[in-house]
């Protein structure tokens, strides 16, 4: 029962509804048959899901067919019996479920505006010209990219579950009666005063010596001020010695410092690498910690923690507390003088097997029609794990194609509405590092012609009339959840891995970094921490949408615009030049 109660929450934590307990068995079965454990199985779910523009909610045929399509192909079954079982059990289900498919592939083409029962396959394109498939007509035709080309084509996309447009996902804070906009209040949208990657940053010239000292100074830096702060906070009549080596023995509780290291595959073991290198060493010390003695706990790698623990051995710290939250100070109150709207959206922006970008054009037409003092778009634009990306099926280059998106949000957008695009790592025409620095724009016509926009890199803190906006393109609280080692109750999920990024103060403090992605460490010291902590804090995320208020203040994810969700964020002014974080009110809405 606990382990069924344990995944159903990891699903629901990535924001997918399990409909019965045969689902959970499904899975059981196969994080036994393929060795898998089953947070490693919820995220190849929704990877598959995202990948083919699948429905997330899990069902046993969807099961099957991630089984198909993933798991026989990656990952090797434990035995022969195991797979005549899954084979015997596949086929019984394909069997009873054959004329439910059916109907539900009748539905899905419907809403397209298909008569035929099978789907037509996707015309390949030649480099010179872009060829697309008309669902009404049956017809196929050529077309240049323009703004009419793409009403053209994604005529039909728009019938999507028409019945979803304008649904409220989630509402926090006080209700807003009316999101247009009224009066001529406007807002000039700048870069904070804390240090930002500039356009012209040079990367990946690191050596691995420089990269320890990095890694040594952070460590040393944010543990200083960790025991600072916990000494600070503590009452104890006597105090407790402080350590550096992390490995030394004593029969007396002492604290001391360090970065963790979490090895999941050996029974969850966590490890406290310290943060001085002995002279003739390569690497700091590092020894096990032992929590059978704490309630509750919520570490990940990379976390910079403080522990108070004895070493009666010298193989392990027996840990008594741990202390982890180093908050930096409050910025100080917005000087807002109205009533601010601002939306949010994150990429990608288009289906996962199209290049039409419905979702963004139906976000646009939103904006026009409401007036937003700010819009914040978050890339990636051209996600470059994208299908026709990685076929080569597009005939201008990637450039080109950002470029001619971004006309048509200007051209969409009013003059007095800030448009503001945030910079990724997984763009295809951009920089693959991270911290990533802003969008590059050759046509110069276009930065000429609209200079309410304005280019980001990622991370950045915006400063909208001193409102303080934390915001990063990279999905930290997924990295940080696929890291974490916990045992603790009171806070949900999703809260919890996002205060780690605030008690870190750092836009991404999981070391080692996530597979796909590259970061610097040079730029990652000086441009991934924050030494204000902001109003506003933006970590979109795969995982569900959410906006809560950790440590006064507001984090969101708005989720994906590929699943046709944005945020709207109402911002009051501050009452008598107190900021609380309520004065912020949210709506995750279906566009």
């Amino acid at each position: 029962m606990e382990r069924r109660e344990s995944l159903s929450k990891l699903f629901q934590d990535l924001g997918c509804k399990v409909e019965s307990d045969a689902v959970l068995d499904k899975c059981f079965e196969f994080c036994e048959s393929y060795n898998v454990d089953v947070e490693k199985l919820t995220e190849l779910w929704l990877t598959f899901c995202v990948n083919n523009n699948n429905d997330i909610d899990p069902t046993l045929h969807n099961l099957i067919k991630m089984e198909n399509a993933v798991l026989k192909k990656d990952y090797k079954l434990s035995d022969l019996s195991t797979e005549n079982n899954v084979k015997q059990e596949q086929n019984i289900i394909d069997e009873h479920f054959i004329e439910n498919i059916t109907s539900e592939n009748d539905d899905v083409l419907s809403m397209y505006g298909c008569a035929e029962t099978v789907p037509p396959k996707r015309a390949k394109r030649t480099p010179d010209v872009e060829v697309v498939v008309d669902a009404l007509a049956g017809k196929t035709r050529t077309a240049e990219f323009s703004q009419a080309s793409y009403a053209e084509s994604s005529s039909t996309q728009s019938q999507r579950n028409v019945t979803d447009k304008g649904k409220i996902l989630l509402s926090v804070g006080e209700t807003v009666a009316s999101w247009k906009r009224t009066g001529d209040y406007n807002v000039e949208v700048t870069k904070s005063d804390e240090p930002h990657v500039p356009s012209d940053a040079k990367y990946m010239y690191e050596i691995l010596s420089k990269q320890g000292h990095l890694l040594t100074f952070v460590c040393g830096s944010l543990g200083s001020r960790l025991f600072k702060t916990w000494s600070a906070a503590t009452d104890n009549t006597t105090e407790l010695r402080y350590v550096k080596n992390v490995r030394s023995v004593n029969q007396t509780y002492f604290r001391t410092f360090g970065r963790i290291s979490t090895k999941k595959e050996s029974a969850n073991t966590v490890m406290l690498e310290g943060c001085t290198r002995r002279k003739g060493v390569s690497a700091a010390d590092s020894i096990e910690l032992d929590f059978r003695n704490l309630k509750q706990y919520s570490v990940f790698s990379g976390q910079i923690v403080a522990v108070e623990a004895i070493n009666p051995v010298g193989d392990a710290l027996y840990v008594k507390e741990i202390f982890a939250k180093a908050y930096a100070p409050v910025a100080s109150a917005p000087r807002i003088e109205s009533r601010l709207n601002i939306f949010v959206a994150a990429g990608p922006f288009t289906a996962s097997n199209n290049m039409h970008y419905q979702p963004l054009w139906d976000l646009m037409e939103k904006v026009a029609s409401e007036e937003p003092h700010v819009l914040i778009l978050i890339g990636p634009f051209l996600e470059y794990t994208h299908s026709e990306i990685q076929d080569n099926l597009i005939k201008d280059t990637h450039q080109e194609l950002f470029e001619k998106i971004l006309t048509r949000i200007m051209e969409s957008t009013r003059k007095n509405t800030q448009v503001v695009l945030i910079a990724s790592n997984r763009d295809a025409h951009h920089e693959p590092i991270f911290p990533t620095p802003q969008y590059t724009v050759f046509n110069r016509k276009l930065l000429q012609n609209y200079p309410n926009l304005k280019l980001m890199p990622d991370p950045c803190i915006l400063d909208v009339a001193d409102l303080k906006i934390g915001i990063t393109s990279v999905d930290v609280i997924k990295h940080i959840g696929k890291e974490e080692i916990s045992n603790i109750s009171g806070m949900d999920r999703l809260s919890r891995l996002a205060d780690h990024v605030l008690a870190q103060t750092c836009f991404y403090p999981v070391y080692p970094p996530f597979e796909d992605l590259n970061v610097d460490t040079e730029l990652w010291e000086r441009y991934a921490f924050f030494d204000q902590q902001p109003h506003l804090l933006i970590l979109p995320s795969d995982m569900r949408s959410y906006c809560k208020v950790i440590n006064e203040c507001v984090t969101l994810n708005p989720e994906r615009m590929h699943k046709h969700a944005y945020a709207k964020l109402g911002v009051k002014p501050a009452l008598d030049g107190k900021w609380r974080s309520d004065n912020i009110s949210c709506e995750i809405v279906k566009v």
